[in-house]
């Protein structure tokens, strides 16, 4: 009698051994290179910039004017391939951060830091404390 239960509990074991390992998936670790995380890790912060983009009020005027809503242009976003992602982000960092300000500030520099350098040359007489 024991011999029979032995060998049906050793059966019934065997049973769920084998049906466990069949139902789990097989796990697989494989190395990641530096580049590859570097790379993620870019996507990502441009993925958040063209979003930090899309949250400006100015922006989100804009979108509503053209009849496209924010959530929309987000989803949109979400779905953009590297490259194109790339491609919008560097867009973004190439738009003037001031407008039409930032470029009187910077033609007014320009501008003194010609007279500057006539006045150093002794072309001009502007400046008063250049010798």
């Amino acid at each position: 009698m024991k011999i029979i239960l032995r060998k049906l509990l050793v059966s019934i074991l065997a049973f769920v051994i084998t049906s466990m390992s069949l139902q789990m998936p097989l796990a697989h670790a494989a190395m990641v290179g530096t580049d590859e995380i570097i790379k993620q890790q870019e996507t990502n912060h441009e993925r958040e910039k063209v979003i930090a983009f899309l949250n400006r009020a100015e922006v989100q005027q804009e979108l509503q004017q053209q009849g496209v809503s924010t959530e929309d242009a987000k989803a949109r976003v979400a779905h953009l391939s590297d490259e194109e992602l790339t491609m919008l982000s560097g867009q973004i960092d190439t738009l003037p951060a001031g407008g039409f300000v930032g470029e009187i500030i910077g033609a007014a520099v320009f501008i003194f830091v010609v007279l500057l350098i006539t006045d150093i040359l002794g072309l001009t007489n502007i400046y008063p404390f250049v010798n």
